[in-house]
């Protein structure tokens, strides 16, 4: 209208005057337009919501993956029993062979027994005391335990816990036995096997990877029988009944059994007396290996003995 006085712009930016219609400040160069944003076309938005819920769906099915590999069980594996009935010899000695194992399990390729101190409900436990377990890990799986055999004195304690493991594959378990036999009179004993599907993989698999980055540190010491006695030895854990000479292999099952022990939760009830150790000579014509520990179960060497206690 005539005689109005236009109303007066400023810039927003510096607050400088600003020409009638300009689009930027001639002081502050500021644009003085609002900008709104651009949409997003429909289909650009439906194409990203495709790939956020694929990802989703790839990281759910991962997840589920990890979560199913590294699943223990929270017990022992349940299933049918299967009643074995040995007979104990005239010293009181119950054997447990592949052989006649075989009758009831037709498709076993090894077997495990042995007497226990654990109580424990988780199959593991057990599994890595093995001397499959053993085998396995210090082979890195190119063997097992085949042709092995056990017994414990029925005659002596008759409450002894035992068990059995019964494998049909180097990782795979698929029977077993963990307690007291029952006492049938006569010199019988029975175990009731339960029959189980177990594949174990995932344990062998992180037991190898464990003892490939320690077990070398463990047997870098080597302490020769005439020096024990100076050695400061208290204690000491014996391996198996498997070496071959006065060297110690590396594909040996007593490395990663002793490994196991000495690194467990409780070594200290594995160990006995150093006075004892000609206790524990390997059979005639094989080496048994020794850990010697201080008074307080620090690990001081390693020796190996022959079965006259001597040395290599």
């Amino acid at each position: 209208m005539k005689g109005m006085i236009p109303m007066e712009h400023k810039c927003p930016h510096c607050g400088a005057s600003l020409p009638e219609n300009a689009s930027f400040c001639p002081h502050c160069a500021q644009s003085i337009r609002t900008r709104e944003a651009a949409p997003v076309p429909t289909h650009m938005w439906r194409k990203g919501l495709k790939w956020v819920l694929a990802l989703a769906i790839v990281a759910a099915a991962a997840l589920v993956g990890w979560a199913l590999l590294h699943e223990r069980p929270t017990g022992l594996p349940a299933g049918e029993t299967t009643p074995v009935v040995f007979q104990e010899d005239e010293d009181g000695m119950v054997t447990a062979t592949p052989e006649y194992l075989e009758e009831f399990f037709p498709t076993l390729t090894c077997i495990d027994f042995r007497t226990t101190i654990k109580t424990s409900d988780n199959i593991d436990d057990y599994l890595v005391d093995s001397f499959q377990m053993a085998t396995l890990v210090s082979s890195r799986g190119a063997q097992n335990a085949v042709g092995e055999r056990g017994m414990y004195n029925a005659g002596s304690d008759s409450n002894n816990r035992v068990a059995l493991m019964i494998f049909d594959d180097n990782t795979h378990l698929m029977g077993y036995f963990i307690g007291s036999p029952t006492n049938l009179g006569g010199g019988k004993w029975q175990m009731d096997v339960v029959n189980c599907d177990y594949d174990f993989t995932h344990l062998y698999e992180a037991e190898l990877a464990a003892f490939e980055g320690n077990w070398e540190e463990d047997f870098s010491t080597y302490i020769p029988p005439e020096e024990i006695e100076s050695s400061g030895a208290v204690w000491f854990l014996n391996g198996y009944n498997t070496g071959q000479g006065p060297v110690l292999r590396e594909d040996d099952p007593q490395i990663y059994a002793l490994w196991h022990t000495l690194h467990g939760p409780e070594p200290g009830r594995q160990c006995r007396e150093i006075q004892r150790l000609e206790e524990f000579l390997p059979n005639e014509g094989r080496w048994r290996c020794y850990l010697l520990l201080d008074r307080d179960y620090n690990l001081l060497g390693y020796t190996m003995l022959d079965y006259q206690g001597n040395g290599g």
